[in-house]
């Protein structure tokens, strides 16, 4: 839920600070199959914009407030990004980064490839020929699940070949897409009819089936259940209409449920470690039973055992973030990312974190600022229109080795995609 503002002159900076604070999570990502929601505003779309798939300027610049080394992958003809927070662009061995291309309408979709390095190497497809959520196997690097309507599919980036693995006709698949276990040895994917279907990798073996048991009065969105990473886990995060009721629903692949986190999760945002635990956050005036007003970052084991805060910051000091993403790298224990962007056309005049950054935090309690991303999001004139700068949120991934970092921005006026190098593997 983004904060609704009013115009507000000067005068009313004191009453601004106040109202900005009433932070919630943020919607979900467009969920029209195939693409972006439809145009929302009464007002006549915009012409088409010529935009051209290829190459962009690869720009290398330090990060002038904490030093890191990034990469910019600048194309000003159109707004480049990633695939959201849990859909990891980077392939099995890092060799390969994922990433759409779309013209300054951000229509016209296609998924493209890139080395580890951000340097363009092929046009994929168009996301009216496959479904741009989708995801890499874990054990080959050049192999990505996809899907189109009812059929799921094999699809070799080297050679183009995409092969039918399986048609779920008459229901269609959600728009959460195919998703891959920690091994890398089961893949599932849910129906429209709200059912997970899991299976042996490569053969599509083994089939497993269950529905989650939803808490009466709450939904879930179906744009992100999935693999959590952690051995077999999946996880449905759940709300109710007015917040009262979230939590996070743990399931194996058998429908076993693993654990029930309440009052945490409901509005996504949060990611599982490869050894077991949640990093999960709270804003400040979000329904919460601890009492505190202040943004916090936490972890947890999976068993619901052993929470603590990682990162806190007082309401005053993050009266600016209005929410934030975090993501671990997929081999990586021991650290995590959070990538933090601000309310639409608001900032201090002085710059203080948190703001814009993207912060890693240790479980051993130790944080640091890696980069600001300078990325202005805003939702312009509504979803689905050519304002809609949804994908200026910066929505970090980091590399399955932790030595590179995805984000986006729109710092230099379109959206791209821009790669983070941390020093050592995050060391």
């Amino acid at each position: 839920m983004i904060l609704k503002r009013h115009c507000l002159n000067a005068s009313c900076a004191v009453l601004l600070l106040c109202a900005i604070c009433a932070l919630s999570q943020d919607p979900a990502p467009p969920r029209r199959r195939g693409g972006r929601s439809p145009q929302t505003t009464t007002n006549a779309p915009p012409p088409a914009v010529a935009m051209k798939v290829a190459a962009p300027q690869l720009v290398d610049y330090t990060d002038p407030a904490y030093g890191s080394k990034i990469r910019q992958l600048r194309k000003d003809d159109g707004h480049e990004h990633n695939f959201y927070y849990y859909r990891d662009p980077w392939n099995a061995d890092g060799s390969r980064l994922l990433g759409i291309q779309s013209d300054l309408n951000q229509k016209n979709w296609h998924v493209v490839l890139y080395d580890g390095d951000g340097k363009f190497i092929k046009d994929l497809f168009p996301i009216n020929q496959f479904d741009w959520r989708l995801c890499w196997d874990r054990n080959a690097p050049d192999i990505l699940y996809t899907w189109r309507g009812y059929d799921l599919h094999r699809f070799n980036v080297n050679t183009g070949e995409a092969k039918l693995l399986k048609s779920f006709q008459p229901l269609p698949i959600s728009t959460a897409g195919p998703s891959v276990n920690q091994t890398g040895d089961r893949l599932v994917i849910s129906t429209s009819d709200h059912t997970f279907h899991s299976y042996r990798l490569p053969d599509l073996g083994d089939e497993r089936t269950f529905k989650p048991e939803i808490p009466a009065g709450c939904f879930v969105s179906w744009d992100k259940p999935r693999y959590t990473g952690w051995r077999n886990t999946i996880d449905v995060a759940y709300k109710s209409a007015d917040l009262k009721q979230t939590g996070i629903l743990l399931y194996d692949d058998t429908g076993r449920l693993v654990h029930h986190f309440k009052g945490i999760g409901g509005g996504g945002h949060y990611a599982f470690s490869c050894d077991g635990r949640l990093a999960y956050f709270l804003m400040p005036n979000y329904p919460r039973t601890d009492g505190k007003n202040s943004l916090d970052i936490h972890v947890v084991d999976a068993d619901g055992s052993n929470d603590r805060v990682l990162y806190s910051a007082p309401r005053e000091k993050a009266v600016f973030v209005q929410n934030l993403h975090v993501s671990w790298p997929g081999r990586v224990g021991d650290w995590f990312v959070a990538s933090f962007f601000h309310h639409p056309n608001l900032k201090p005049q002085t710059y203080a974190p948190p703001l814009d950054e993207i912060l890693q935090l240790r479980l051993d309690g130790t944080c640091k600022f890696l980069a600001r991303t300078g990325s202005e999001y805003s939702r312009g004139a509504g979803r689905g229109s050519s304002t809609d700068l949804f994908w200026a949120m910066p929505l970090a991934v980091p590399s399955a080795d932790g030595k590179r970092i995805c984000f986006n921005s729109n710092r230099s006026g379109t959206v791209d995609q821009h790669i983070l190098y941390v020093e050592a593997g995050g060391k």
